[in-house]
């Protein structure tokens, strides 16, 4: 995006035109990220002097911000993505507005509300986690998740043995009023693709793709299949080894709606995990 300066101002000014709907405070952290440029001079100053006749032009891509509580794992002008701890919730819950929340973190950082979620990994769920930058942004991704238009790939580690090997889960899933999900006719389609990595004589470890992206999908396909998620006690996990549930986001990979471009977005195995003797899979 640019912008020809029409008058003498400061950065801070011409951001405010370029960008209406943001706040004092988001421009001031782009600015600090080395956003921005004019005539191609880095401004990283708010109250920089600019003149009539120059141009600002913004950079598509920026240096992921530290946020507080949150590792950040790409950031642009249209989303960022974080690295979401075991623990956090995604979004605030309905019943609870006021607790801590991946959601509320970001919104708190930016000083803004227009900073959506793109998708969910549940609390007790790791990794990968989208949100979108702005009502038109949020359309977009909306739009590619909607239409599975993209690749979620999941580590789980189950109990028991899997088998056959690789395969896929297809069921219909519908969420009761008490929140747990089951199988059931009047549910909707759930697919997930699985593949063994490897098994140890009391687990198995596996790589799961959502074809769909439903609620508790993967929690409820390893339950249904007499090989719950460790850890996951509403599903059935008996064992709790390193007091959380043994599921994480490892990739998240979609054709970028705004750029056109391939985004691979990562996030490492929890380290924890090297107590269930994984060391073989932790560079996945």
């Amino acid at each position: 995006m640019e912008l020809t300066i029409q008058q003498p101002c400061t950065a801070l000014e011409a951001l405010k035109k370029l960008y209406p709907d943001s706040s004092r405070r988001t421009l001031q952290n782009w600015l600090r990220a080395g956003r921005f440029y004019a005539d191609g001079k880095a401004i990283t100053r708010e109250n920089e002097q600019l003149l009539a006749g120059q141009t600002i032009h913004a950079q598509t891509t920026c240096k992921p911000q530290l946020i507080p509580g949150l590792k950040v794992l790409y950031e642009d002008r249209y989303c960022i993505a974080i690295d979401k701890p075991e623990g956090l919730l995604s979004v605030p819950l309905d019943t609870n507005e006021q607790k801590r929340h991946a959601l509320g973190l970001l919104r708190n950082h930016f000083d803004t509300d227009q900073i959506f979620a793109a998708h969910r990994i549940d609390r007790e769920t790791s990794g990968c986690l989208l949100f979108a930058k702005g009502k038109e942004s949020e359309r977009r991704f909306d739009e590619l998740f909607e239409k599975h238009d993209l690749q979620r790939t999941y580590f789980a580690i189950v109990q028991g043995r899997v088998s056959p090997s690789q395969g896929t889960w297809k069921s219909r899933l519908l969420e009761l009023e008490s929140l747990k999900v089951v199988e059931s006719a009047d549910g909707r389609e759930a697919i997930t693709h699985y593949k063994t990595l490897r098994r140890s004589p009391k687990y198995t470890y596996l790589l799961c793709t959502l074809e769909t992206g439903r609620k508790h999908q993967i929690r409820v396909h390893c339950s249904s299949a007499g090989c719950p998620i460790l850890g996951d006690g509403r599903y059935g996990s008996t064992e709790d080894p390193i007091q959380r549930m043994c599921l994480h986001a490892l990739r998240l990979e979609l054709i970028h709606p705004f750029t056109k471009q391939k985004l691979s977005l990562h996030s490492p195995l929890p380290s924890s995990f090297k107590k269930l003797a994984l060391n073989e899979c932790l560079s996945l």
